[in-house]
């Protein structure tokens, strides 16, 4: 009798054990739940000398107590890409209906083959994997560098000069530290990622191009944009970024298609940055933005800008010589003048004053659109309710287009206002003037004897970067 009683409960267990072992987790199907993954972005960042491949690895993670089914992973490029994974041990760039067990990880590797003399690749090659789960699509970028050059990748910098035998390319940031100096040699082309940036952080920066060995800072899009080249884009980088630069120096240099073209904040005493011969078009936000800078421009073109030409700001020296700030942005929703001048900020419900010591404007132009009545923003302090001074800044021989007065000879010397220049074709960044409102009204400054092209200055002079 007890040995029948024994068989009967060791197979009541076994048959128990059975039906539970038997039983299937229920897959997780809340729309909340979403993957985790070890990384957002897969970066080969080896300079491949040869044709070649290496492999990476990132996990797919489900931190969740049930499983989870993965609708679709896709390699974004599909059988075109350079890129190649392989999902759990499968190779493919399609994949249905991946199940994930809770609290578990699959790995995910990566092969990329470039050819890294090949200059009609990218510099830059990008794809993405892409995980479609209970309705959610999230990304794992994957990017490689894709011909020959000097790359930058989220680097401190010390002392170093960038040569012009290959081109340099940001990825993330490339911080000039503090007391550091980067010197950019003659003819140099930086190329800066999305979003990336050149910060120079107490530090200096000496990129002095020369004649026809022009330096150019842009994105490092190759590749046409669908319906737009690649210069058609702005805001393609973040741009050259100072913060209490030491003497710094940019000449004969050309930035291009960024968010902000040049920002400068908070002086470093006795410490100036010289622009002289520099161009700065399609920027995103504004081609220059100076926040209590020390700032010398000379035969500068601050071009078209998505809002401002220039912001000039929050105290400093600045004087600008010869400068055309001209912005017929392409975009007809600009709303907001090209040019703004303001000393002061507010915090809260305090205002703050940030007087210049300085802010001379001789011989630049001002202008924009004819639908546009004013591109002049003058925001000052009223300096009676704090110091009792009045502002710091002088207009002389400058034109404007703008429908405020511009007659107070404590503000403005020999300027005009709202007659045309005849720049010779904005859209596509060119600002040359032709006859027109820009001609022989120049005031003689003895130190600057050509223009932005190396064309003499006449006596009487034109004014802006471009003699004419």
């Amino acid at each position: 009798m007890l040995t029948r009683i024994i068989v009967v409960f060791i197979a009541s267990t076994l048959l128990l054990i059975a039906s539970t072992s038997c039983k299937k987790e229920t897959i997780l199907t809340d729309s909340s739940a979403k993957l985790n993954f070890t990384t957002d972005t897969v970066l080969f960042d080896t300079v491949f000398t040869t044709i070649g491949s290496i492999t990476k690895h990132f996990k797919i993670l489900n931190t969740h107590n049930q499983p989870l089914n993965i609708s679709n992973i896709d390699l974004s490029g599909g059988t075109s890409s350079e890129f190649r994974i392989n999902v759990d041990g499968i190779s493919g760039v399609s994949f249905t209906d991946v199940e994930i067990p809770a609290n578990d990880s699959l790995f995910v590797f990566v092969q990329v083959t470039v050819d890294p003399v090949g200059v009609n690749t990218p510099l830059i090659v990008e794809d993405s994997v892409i995980f479609m789960t209970n309705g959610n699509e999230q990304k794992v970028w994957l990017h490689a560098w894709g011909q020959d050059a000097y790359f930058h990748n989220r680097e401190i910098l010390d002392d170093e000069t960038w040569a012009v035998d290959k081109p340099h390319v940001i990825y993330g940031y490339a911080i000039v530290d503090s007391c550091k100096t980067l010197t950019i040699d003659p003819g140099v082309t930086v190329y800066s990622h999305n979003n990336a940036v050149l910060y120079v952080y107490k530090g200096s920066l000496n990129a002095v191009g020369t004649p026809g060995n022009e330096i150019t800072f842009r994105g490092d899009r190759l590749a046409p944009f669908i319906l737009s080249n690649p210069d058609s884009v702005s805001g393609q980088w973040r741009g050259i970024w100072m913060f209490q630069p030491k003497t710094s120096n940019i000449e004969y240099a050309e930035i291009k298609n960024a968010i902000v073209g040049i920002q400068i904040d908070t002086l470093n005493t006795g410490q100036f940055v010289t622009l002289n011969k520099v161009k700065v078009n399609n920027s995103l936000y504004a081609s220059i933005f100076t926040q209590g800078a020390n700032v010398t421009a000379t035969n500068c073109l601050f071009g078209n800008a998505g809002s401002y030409s220039g912001i000039v700001s929050l105290g400093g020296t600045q004087n600008f010589e010869y400068c055309t700030f001209g912005n017929l942005w392409s975009d007809s929703d600009r709303n907001t003048p090209l040019f703004a001048l303001t000393d002061y900020f507010v915090s809260g419900s305090t205002i703050y004053p940030r007087p210049f010591l300085e802010a001379n404007f001789r011989n630049c132009i001002m202008y924009g659109p004819s639908t546009n009545d004013n591109e002049l923003t003058l925001d000052t302090l009223d300096r009676n309710d704090f110091a009792g001074t009045p502002p710091v800044f002088h207009f002389y021989n400058c034109l404007f287009r703008t429908d405020k007065t511009i007659t107070d000879p404590a503000y403005y010397t020999s300027c005009k206002r709202n007659i045309d220049p005849a720049f010779t074709d904005p859209a596509l960044w060119d600002f040359h003037i032709n006859t027109g409102g820009a001609e022989n009204m120049g005031m003689t400054i003895a130190t600057i004897i050509d223009d932005l092209d190396g064309i003499a200055r006449s006596t009487p002079s034109d004014v802006g970067c471009y003699e004419k």
